[in-house]
Protein backbone atom coordinates (compact mmCIF):
# COMPACT_ATOMS: atom_id res chain seq x y z
CA UNK A 1 0.00 0.00 0.00
CA UNK A 2 3.19 1.77 -0.13
CA UNK A 3 4.82 2.03 -3.48
CA UNK A 4 3.20 2.17 -7.06
CA UNK A 5 2.09 -0.28 -8.81
CA UNK A 6 3.68 -2.34 -11.63
CA UNK A 7 1.99 -3.07 -14.93
CA UNK A 8 1.56 -6.57 -14.21
CA UNK A 9 -1.89 -6.86 -12.64
CA UNK A 10 -3.76 -7.39 -15.22
CA UNK A 11 -1.88 -10.86 -15.48
CA UNK A 12 -0.49 -11.78 -12.36
CA UNK A 13 -3.03 -13.71 -11.15
CA UNK A 14 -4.20 -15.91 -14.13
CA UNK A 15 -4.08 -18.98 -13.22
CA UNK A 16 -6.32 -21.11 -10.59
CA UNK A 17 -4.74 -23.26 -7.86
CA UNK A 18 -5.30 -26.68 -7.78
CA UNK A 19 -7.48 -27.85 -4.93
CA UNK A 20 -5.50 -27.95 -1.92
CA UNK A 21 -5.30 -31.51 0.07
CA UNK A 22 -1.46 -31.34 1.79
CA UNK A 23 -1.13 -31.93 5.45
CA UNK A 24 -0.45 -28.59 7.36
CA UNK A 25 0.30 -27.93 10.51
CA UNK A 26 -1.74 -25.84 12.99
CA UNK A 27 0.66 -25.07 16.01
CA UNK A 28 -0.32 -23.36 19.33
CA UNK A 29 -3.06 -23.61 22.11
CA UNK A 30 -5.86 -21.31 20.76
CA UNK A 31 -5.38 -22.13 17.02
CA UNK A 32 -5.73 -25.89 18.03
CA UNK A 33 -8.23 -25.76 20.10
CA UNK A 34 -10.40 -23.61 17.43
CA UNK A 35 -9.56 -26.72 15.04
CA UNK A 36 -10.47 -29.22 17.32
CA UNK A 37 -13.85 -27.12 17.82
CA UNK A 38 -14.52 -27.09 14.19
CA UNK A 39 -14.32 -30.57 13.86
CA UNK A 40 -11.61 -30.55 11.37
CA UNK A 41 -9.81 -33.92 10.01
CA UNK A 42 -6.66 -33.75 12.94
CA UNK A 43 -5.03 -36.66 11.76
CA UNK A 44 -1.92 -36.34 14.77
CA UNK A 45 -1.86 -34.57 17.74
CA UNK A 46 1.52 -33.73 19.40
CA UNK A 47 2.29 -32.48 22.82
CA UNK A 48 5.12 -32.24 24.80
CA UNK A 49 5.87 -35.14 27.89
CA UNK A 50 5.97 -32.40 30.57
CA UNK A 51 3.53 -30.05 29.44
CA UNK A 52 1.39 -28.35 32.57
CA UNK A 53 -1.78 -29.55 32.47
CA UNK A 54 -3.60 -26.07 32.79
CA UNK A 55 -7.17 -24.73 31.93
CA UNK A 56 -6.50 -24.86 27.62
CA UNK A 57 -4.77 -28.49 27.62
CA UNK A 58 -7.11 -29.50 29.47
CA UNK A 59 -9.59 -28.67 26.55
CA UNK A 60 -6.94 -29.53 23.92
CA UNK A 61 -7.18 -33.59 25.34
CA UNK A 62 -10.58 -33.35 25.95
CA UNK A 63 -11.81 -32.58 22.89
CA UNK A 64 -9.53 -34.97 21.44
CA UNK A 65 -10.37 -37.54 23.12
CA UNK A 66 -14.39 -36.95 22.26
CA UNK A 67 -13.22 -37.30 18.51
CA UNK A 68 -10.78 -40.48 19.08
CA UNK A 69 -8.05 -38.94 18.65
CA UNK A 70 -4.34 -40.14 19.21
CA UNK A 71 -2.44 -37.54 21.26
CA UNK A 72 1.64 -38.43 20.93
CA UNK A 73 4.00 -36.95 23.80
CA UNK A 74 7.36 -36.09 22.36
CA UNK A 75 9.80 -33.72 24.10
CA UNK A 76 10.43 -30.11 23.74
CA UNK A 77 13.49 -30.26 21.49
CA UNK A 78 11.37 -32.42 19.09
CA UNK A 79 8.64 -30.29 18.97
CA UNK A 80 10.98 -27.25 18.02
CA UNK A 81 12.39 -29.13 15.51
CA UNK A 82 8.73 -29.81 14.11
CA UNK A 83 7.61 -26.02 14.29
CA UNK A 84 7.21 -24.06 11.58
CA UNK A 85 6.15 -21.25 13.55
CA UNK A 86 8.33 -21.09 16.43
CA UNK A 87 5.03 -20.47 18.65
CA UNK A 88 4.14 -24.05 19.45
CA UNK A 89 3.71 -23.24 23.12
CA UNK A 90 3.51 -27.52 23.44
CA UNK A 91 1.06 -28.37 20.98
CA UNK A 92 1.01 -29.14 17.52
CA UNK A 93 -1.83 -31.25 15.30
CA UNK A 94 -1.27 -31.86 11.86
CA UNK A 95 -4.66 -31.60 9.46
CA UNK A 96 -5.51 -33.18 6.18
CA UNK A 97 -6.32 -29.46 4.98
CA UNK A 98 -5.43 -26.05 4.79
CA UNK A 99 -8.40 -24.29 5.57
CA UNK A 100 -12.13 -25.14 5.74
CA UNK A 101 -13.52 -25.38 2.56
CA UNK A 102 -12.26 -25.23 -1.39
CA UNK A 103 -15.09 -23.18 -3.12
CA UNK A 104 -15.29 -21.63 -6.34
CA UNK A 105 -16.43 -17.85 -6.18
CA UNK A 106 -19.68 -18.80 -7.67
CA UNK A 107 -20.33 -21.16 -5.11
CA UNK A 108 -19.50 -19.09 -2.01
CA UNK A 109 -21.52 -16.54 -3.35
CA UNK A 110 -24.59 -19.28 -3.74
CA UNK A 111 -23.57 -20.75 -0.62
CA UNK A 112 -23.94 -17.09 1.18
CA UNK A 113 -27.25 -16.63 -0.48
CA UNK A 114 -28.96 -19.71 0.57
CA UNK A 115 -27.88 -18.68 3.91
CA UNK A 116 -30.21 -15.30 3.22
CA UNK A 117 -27.45 -13.07 4.45
CA UNK A 118 -25.89 -10.37 2.35
CA UNK A 119 -22.30 -11.62 1.01
CA UNK A 120 -20.26 -9.81 2.85
CA UNK A 121 -16.35 -10.32 1.69
CA UNK A 122 -13.16 -9.00 1.50
CA UNK A 123 -10.37 -9.83 -1.12
CA UNK A 124 -6.76 -9.63 -0.16
CA UNK A 125 -4.58 -8.89 -3.32
CA UNK A 126 -1.65 -9.74 -1.57
CA UNK A 127 0.29 -10.36 1.68
CA UNK A 128 4.17 -10.38 2.02
CA UNK A 129 3.71 -11.02 5.67
CA UNK A 130 1.76 -13.87 6.70
CA UNK A 131 0.70 -12.71 10.36
CA UNK A 132 -0.89 -9.75 8.56
CA UNK A 133 -3.26 -11.73 6.29
CA UNK A 134 -3.87 -14.13 9.90
CA UNK A 135 -5.09 -11.02 11.17
CA UNK A 136 -7.04 -9.72 8.51
CA UNK A 137 -9.04 -13.12 9.05
CA UNK A 138 -9.49 -13.07 12.40
CA UNK A 139 -10.25 -9.77 12.37
CA UNK A 140 -13.38 -10.38 9.37
CA UNK A 141 -14.63 -13.99 11.18
CA UNK A 142 -14.99 -11.24 14.41
CA UNK A 143 -17.20 -8.93 12.07
CA UNK A 144 -19.52 -11.38 10.39
CA UNK A 145 -17.24 -10.98 6.52
CA UNK A 146 -18.65 -14.47 5.33
CA UNK A 147 -16.25 -15.12 2.59
CA UNK A 148 -12.28 -14.33 2.03
CA UNK A 149 -11.06 -14.01 -1.45
CA UNK A 150 -7.49 -14.79 -2.16
CA UNK A 151 -5.16 -14.74 -5.57
CA UNK A 152 -3.09 -17.61 -6.00
CA UNK A 153 -0.10 -15.94 -4.71
CA UNK A 154 -1.50 -16.20 -0.94
CA UNK A 155 -1.84 -19.43 0.97
CA UNK A 156 -3.43 -20.62 4.38
CA UNK A 157 0.01 -21.67 6.22
CA UNK A 158 0.75 -22.70 9.73
CA UNK A 159 1.75 -18.94 10.11
CA UNK A 160 -1.53 -17.67 8.78
CA UNK A 161 -3.58 -19.88 10.60
CA UNK A 162 -1.02 -19.02 14.09
CA UNK A 163 -1.35 -15.19 12.92
CA UNK A 164 -5.74 -15.90 12.87
CA UNK A 165 -5.63 -17.42 16.19
CA UNK A 166 -7.45 -20.79 14.32
CA UNK A 167 -9.88 -18.09 12.95
CA UNK A 168 -9.58 -19.81 9.92
CA UNK A 169 -11.71 -23.09 10.99
CA UNK A 170 -14.27 -20.36 10.93
CA UNK A 171 -14.63 -19.01 7.13
CA UNK A 172 -14.78 -19.85 4.13
CA UNK A 173 -12.23 -19.16 1.58
CA UNK A 174 -11.81 -19.51 -2.46
CA UNK A 175 -9.45 -18.52 -4.98
CA UNK A 176 -9.82 -16.04 -7.75
CA UNK A 177 -8.12 -13.80 -10.30
CA UNK A 178 -9.09 -10.71 -9.10
CA UNK A 179 -10.78 -8.87 -12.40
CA UNK A 180 -13.00 -12.14 -12.46
CA UNK A 181 -13.78 -11.50 -9.00
CA UNK A 182 -14.65 -8.10 -9.50
CA UNK A 183 -16.65 -8.89 -12.34
CA UNK A 184 -18.49 -12.05 -10.65
CA UNK A 185 -19.66 -9.73 -7.51
CA UNK A 186 -20.66 -6.33 -9.71
CA UNK A 187 -22.80 -9.27 -11.36
CA UNK A 188 -24.78 -10.36 -8.65
CA UNK A 189 -24.98 -6.72 -7.27
CA UNK A 190 -22.13 -7.11 -4.62
CA UNK A 191 -20.72 -3.57 -4.48
CA UNK A 192 -16.91 -3.96 -4.81
CA UNK A 193 -14.91 -1.06 -2.51
CA UNK A 194 -11.42 -0.70 -2.98
CA UNK A 195 -8.80 0.30 -0.26
CA UNK A 196 -6.04 3.04 -0.77
CA UNK A 197 -4.53 5.94 0.00
CA UNK A 198 -5.81 7.68 -3.26
CA UNK A 199 -9.14 6.66 -2.49
CA UNK A 200 -12.06 9.60 -3.48
CA UNK A 201 -13.44 9.27 -0.71
CA UNK A 202 -13.44 8.82 3.46
CA UNK A 203 -14.29 5.38 4.01
CA UNK A 204 -17.06 6.79 6.68
CA UNK A 205 -18.63 8.90 3.63
CA UNK A 206 -19.70 5.72 1.68
CA UNK A 207 -22.47 3.58 1.82
CA UNK A 208 -21.50 0.29 3.12
CA UNK A 209 -24.71 -1.10 4.08
CA UNK A 210 -25.87 -4.30 1.61
CA UNK A 211 -23.73 -6.31 0.13
CA UNK A 212 -20.33 -5.75 -0.35
CA UNK A 213 -16.70 -6.96 -1.04
CA UNK A 214 -13.83 -5.02 -0.04
CA UNK A 215 -10.64 -5.12 -1.82
CA UNK A 216 -7.19 -4.73 0.17
CA UNK A 217 -3.87 -4.46 -1.49
CA UNK A 218 -0.52 -5.74 -0.33
CA UNK A 219 2.32 -4.20 1.75
CA UNK A 220 4.50 -2.88 -0.94
CA UNK A 221 1.76 -2.63 -3.95
CA UNK A 222 -0.88 -0.73 -3.93
CA UNK A 223 -4.10 -1.12 -5.63
CA UNK A 224 -3.15 -0.41 -9.54
CA UNK A 225 -5.20 1.68 -11.77
CA UNK A 226 -6.63 -0.57 -13.60
CA UNK A 227 -8.40 -2.42 -10.39
CA UNK A 228 -9.59 1.05 -8.83
CA UNK A 229 -10.99 1.57 -12.32
CA UNK A 230 -13.16 -1.78 -12.07
CA UNK A 231 -14.06 -0.84 -8.29
CA UNK A 232 -17.49 0.44 -7.83
CA UNK A 233 -15.77 2.91 -5.40
CA UNK A 234 -12.31 3.01 -3.86
CA UNK A 235 -12.13 4.97 -0.33
CA UNK A 236 -9.60 6.09 1.81
CA UNK A 237 -8.62 6.47 5.30
CA UNK A 238 -7.59 9.84 7.11
CA UNK A 239 -3.59 9.84 7.87
CA UNK A 240 -2.22 13.19 9.91
CA UNK A 241 1.24 11.99 11.00
CA UNK A 242 4.25 11.55 9.05
CA UNK A 243 3.64 7.71 7.81
CA UNK A 244 1.82 7.61 4.93
CA UNK A 245 0.06 4.20 5.39
CA UNK A 246 -1.42 1.57 7.78
CA UNK A 247 -0.85 -1.80 8.12
CA UNK A 248 -3.36 -3.43 5.83
CA UNK A 249 -4.74 -5.61 8.71
CA UNK A 250 -5.38 -2.18 10.43
CA UNK A 251 -6.91 -0.43 7.33
CA UNK A 252 -8.78 -3.95 6.62
CA UNK A 253 -10.27 -3.77 10.13
CA UNK A 254 -11.47 0.01 10.11
CA UNK A 255 -13.38 -0.75 6.88
CA UNK A 256 -14.83 -4.04 8.21
CA UNK A 257 -15.84 -2.33 11.35
CA UNK A 258 -17.26 0.71 9.76
CA UNK A 259 -19.64 -1.74 8.04
CA UNK A 260 -20.51 -3.23 10.93
CA UNK A 261 -21.33 0.15 12.55
CA UNK A 262 -23.53 1.14 9.02
CA UNK A 263 -25.48 -1.97 9.65
CA UNK A 264 -26.23 -1.42 13.14
CA UNK A 265 -27.16 2.63 12.87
Amino acid sequence: MISPNSRNDMHKDKHTPKQRTETIQVEGRNPVIETLRARSNITKLYLQKDIKQDEKITEVLSLANDQSIKVTYIDRKSLDKLSQTQVHQGVIALKSNSYRSNLELDMLIAKVEKSQRDPYFILVRESLYEYNLGAIIRTAVCAGVNGIILTHGSKVSPQVIRGSMGATEHIDFCYSNIFDAIKACQAKGIKVIGIEVSGENYYYEEDLTGPICFIIGGEDHPLSKEIIAKTDSCVKIPMFGDINSLNMSVAAGILLYEKVRQELV
